[in-house]
């Protein structure tokens, strides 16, 4: 190292240009070594910031060493920060490396007034586009500043500066509200001129200056509210007729912001003739009213001009925006409703499910009203060829309530050709059946004949009727029967038809019961005796036919009816008993067929055949995945152990093919060994931590995958976290000497070797251990069988969100804490575990919630409770996105990169996925 120093240090008498060619690539490289290494010196990277402030010019690769300087050397951060405030000002492609360096957010400095107008003032046009773009957000300059610099660059010749500036004015929009009226009329007057720009990407940033500071405009004054609303929509419409196609597509994005608009102005924008506005001429002023039909002529059928694009950007776009524009108008989400039906005959796959997803948003607004005229485009989507177009309709049926039985019969006819045309879409066909029978009980009733028909007839042999078409019926017939319904027209017999497909409905009704409670109405209606529940009416004649002819032949049915229903309770009772057994059996035998596998694919791995063992590990794993889960957790316990260990096993191969001789100097970059160093770490520890109930001889296994994990991660040359690495390999191998102790198991050869090298290496450090001593220790290790006995259970979690998605946010007020109502579920946790709620945010925010398993009273093998998590950055922001997940603090180790204040002390395993959480903040009106 001493060396590298000595020729690092120029001479005293050496001249600028000497300097220069001192600071060669490979001087470069070897000064970025010891920038990073945290084993370096203070006085070294001193040295190393001196000579490259003294060099008569910042190239490229010394601007990346004076930020590397910054972040890993705090106490020199400032220094080096301040030796690239000069190069902002030169005229070079240099300046915007210089600017976005000083802007990043571990190392962000305050660039003050003087500074940030000097550069956009400047020679450069490439720093002045940047600065114009981004100073809104990285820099903390005086707002009034701010926009007074960006509404002069709108003036800008270059058309890239004028369109940053309009840029940057979007982002400042999004920093809050402004309390001075006239600057935001001002920055939305500039946006106006500006629609009329020359270059297609001005005018593209002038639209979204133009939604954004006009809305702004017309909340910031309550009495001229419509006014300005009316006058932004005016101003978006007349753009959707702009010659660039992505201009068009902003201008109706824009118009998915809209909170208020005038229904004539609605109207208008549907029709391409314009017509009177009386009712306007009554409440403005003369000179007023006469700019509003001024600005309707722009806004005349600006709607179907866009569904009539020739692009599909913008037909979809238009789509997007009537979700928000239906919602204003009764009248106008009438008349759009027949405009969106005509776009389900679009040739664009992405068009067509866009407008059924607005049909959907209609319809969960109470706004989608179909009629007959509507029926043919409407229910041709459920036989389209793509399957998203036809779950989009689905969807759609399931929340829609139709007023009229041609409409109703229609759809279940559509419905059932599509289960005939799509055998694949039987599930949620299953489920929007059941929807529709509980949203049109009366329909149900009075095509029940029709419906008895055809499933008697299957019953009776009819090969006709045998097909997905008889549960699909039932289910329409169960379903109009739940929730207490009159089904005194529905008789007993279909509820004993459903019982023998009940493997097959059960879960169209997956979202009201499970399938005991689901067998128990079934047996419970099947029994049902009276007048109307032994004859089918008919329909809208007198008559009355009855089910069966003979007693002795409703004798007969009712006997088979009677032991089909107690083989299926029978059945029922019996599962736990007769069938689970022969299940986990099953179960665990392939799982210990895997993993005995996985032990023959060891000598493979270190043999460098990576490409051989993925492909066998891949058909494991397809294998694996045909295993069902159960719900009793035994062989579920087994088969996410199995998944986690295949996965594990998987990194080893990809890890191990970069330690070869052979391509250990490939260049695939350290990068990417890293990341899949990082993975590997991550899974076991998530081995050791999400499994319990492990043998002695278990728990060595999995401890010793953590020792090669860690001795891996030491055989890198490069390593910036040797010493943490080092502590917790360490803390490791102490786990597992105290195993050995009190057990009669006796260590690997890779534990002995592995023991002898810590012993001799500095216990603070390990400095003295070189890579190449942890790589000679590596080729001792072995794979061990595992064996599955089924002790281990799985510790899961799941956590829920109440009362929100993304279409209901949870309501905030700015700098006020919010509570986040959670139902969470915890399998196999003990009361002295420590978990975590992490609430996690994409600016970098990280929070967490202790949760004190001492207070829900419940069984530890499942805790069932509902948790009010209380988030307290509310920021001015409108919405907010959390993401919220559980974590389980590793209790093995003591070892930790960061000590967080009021947060987990060690390293979090996640038990569940990361659940998103949308925020809103609630309106001063």
């Amino acid at each position: 190292m001493d060396s590298q120093i000595e020729t690092l240090e120029p001479e005293p008498e050496s001249e600028p240009n000497q300097i220069k060619q001192t600071l060669s690539l490979h001087t470069l490289s070897s000064m970025r070594a010891l920038i990073i290494n945290p084993s370096t010196p203070k006085s070294t990277v001193s040295l190393i910031l001196e000579t490259l402030t003294r060099s008569s010019q910042l190239t490229h690769h010394t601007v990346n060493l004076l930020t590397d300087i910054a972040t890993h050397h705090p106490s020199l951060s400032q220094l080096a920060l301040d030796s690239l405030l000069p190069v902002t000002e030169s005229p070079t492609r240099l300046a915007v490396e210089a600017l976005a360096a000083l802007s990043e957010p571990p190392r962000r400095v305050q660039i003050d007034d003087r500074v940030f107008v000097s550069v956009c003032f400047g020679a450069s046009v490439s720093a002045r586009e940047w600065m114009v773009l981004n100073a809104g957000y990285r820099f903390g300059v005086r707002p009034g500043l701010l926009v007074a610099v960006l509404l002069g660059f709108t003036k800008d010749p270059y058309p890239n500066v004028r369109a940053g500036s309009l840029e940057g004015l979007v982002r400042l929009s999004e920093r809050g509200e402004f309390h001075d009226v006239s600057l935001v009329e001002a920055c939305y007057r500039r946006a106006v001129q500006l629609l009329r720009d020359m270059e297609d990407c001005v005018r593209l940033c002038a639209v979204r200056v133009v939604a954004s500071w006009g809305l702004m405009l017309a909340a910031s004054n309550s009495d001229m509210k419509a006014y300005w609303s009316n006058e932004v929509f005016a101003k978006l419409c007349c753009m959707a007729r702009d010659m660039s196609m992505k201009v068009r597509v902003e201008a109706f994005c824009g118009l998915r912001k809209m909170e208020m608009v005038s229904e004539d102005f609605l109207l208008q924008s549907l029709s391409k003739r314009v017509s009177g506005f009386g009712k306007q001429k009554g409440t403005l002023g003369q000179g007023k009213s006469e700019q509003f039909i001024m600005l309707a002529t722009r806004v005349a059928g600006a709607i179907v001009h866009g569904l009539e694009d020739e692009f599909f950007e913008v037909r979809k776009s238009v789509c997007q925006s009537l979700c928000t524009l239906t919602s204003l108008s009764v009248e106008f989400g009438r008349l759009a409703l027949d405009l969106l039906m005509d776009m389900l005959n679009d040739g664009s796959i992405v068009v067509r499910v866009q407008a059924l997803e607005t049909m959907h948003h209609m319809a969960i607004k109470g706004r989608l009203k179909l009629h007959e005229k509507h029926l043919y485009s409407f229910l041709c989507a459920l036989v389209d060829k793509s399957w998203d177009v036809r779950c989009a309709e689905r969807k759609i049926l399931k929340l829609v309530k139709l007023n009229d039985l041609a409409l109703f019969k229609s759809s279940i006819d559509k419905l059932l050709e599509n289960l005939d045309s799509y055998p694949q879409d039987e599930a949620d066909v299953f489920s929007t059946f059941s929807h529709l029978g509980r949203n049109h009980k009366k329909f149900v009733c009075l095509i029940i004949n029709e419906i008895f028909v055809q499933v008697e007839a299957a019953f009776e042999g009819n090969v006709e009727f045998i097909s997905a078409r008889i549960p699909a019926l039932l289910i329409l017939t169960v379903s109009a029967s739940l929730l207490n319904a009159d089904v005194g027209s529905i008789p007993p017999v279909m509820f004993s038809y459903a019982v023998t497909f009940l493997s097959r409905i059960y879960n169209a009704f997956s979202d009201v019961m499970d399938r005991d409670a689901l067998l128990a109405f079934l047996c419970e209606k099947s029994r049902c005796t009276g007048d109307s529940a032994t004859n089918v009416n008919l329909g809208q004649g007198e008559q009355q036919l009855p089910l069966f002819e003979g007693d002795a032949r409703n004798e007969v049915i009712d006997s088979e009816i009677d032991c089909h229903i107690t083989r299926e309770l029978e059945e029922v009772a019996n599962y736990p008993i007769e069938q689970h057994q022969s299940v986990y059996n099953e179960v665990i035998n392939f799982t210990n067929y895997v993993l005995a596998k996985l032990l023959d694919m060891w000598p493979w791995i270190q043999s460098g055949y990576t490409n051989e063992v993925l492909r066998s590990l891949r058909c494991l794993k397809e294998e694996l995945a045909t295993m069902k889960f159960d719900s009793l957790g035994s062989s579920d316990d087994a088969l996410a152990f199995t998944s986690l260990y295949l996965r594990i096993i998987k990194l080893l191969a990809e890890v191990w093919e970069h330690l070869l001789p052979a391509k250990r100097w490939c260049s695939q970059g350290m990068g990417e060994l890293e990341s899949k160093l990082g993975k590997l770490d991550r899974r076991v520890k998530e081995l050791k931590s999400r499994f319990i109930g492990f043998s002695a001889e278990e728990e060595l296994i999995v401890l010793e995958l953590m020792l090669l994990a860690y001795a891996l991660r030491l055989c890198k040359v490069e390593n910036c976290c040797l010493n943490l690495t080092f502590k917790r390999l360490t803390a490791v191998y102490a786990l597992v000497e105290s195993i050995l102790k009190e057990s009669s198991a006796s260590p690997s050869n890779f534990t002995v070797e592995l023991g002898k090298l810590l012993h001799e290496s500095s216990i603070c450090t390990g400095a003295s251990s070189s890579p190449l001593q942890f790589d000679a220790c590596l080729k001792l290790f072995s794979l061990k069988q595992f064996v599955f006995c089924g002790g281990i259970k799985h510790i899961k979690a799941v956590l829920s969100i109440l009362n929100t998605d993304s279409e209901h946010p949870l309501p905030f007020v700015s700098g006020l804490p919010v509570g986040i109502p959670c139902e969470i579920t915890l399998h196999n946790i003990s009361s002295e575990s420590r978990l975590w709620l992490r609430m996690s945010m994409d600016d970098g925010f990280m929070g967490f919630v202790f949760l004190d398993l001492n207070c829900f009273k419940n069984s530890e093998a499942v805790r069932n409770f509902t948790f009010v998590v209380p988030f307290y950055k509310t920021s001015k922001a409108n919405f907010l996105t959390l993401k919220v997940c559980i974590g389980l603090e590793c209790s093995f180790e003591n070892v930790s990169p960061i000590r967080r204040f009021g947060g987990p002390k060690r390293d979090l395993v996640l038990l569940c996925k990361e659940k998103q959480v949308y925020l809103s903040k609630v309106n001063k009106d």
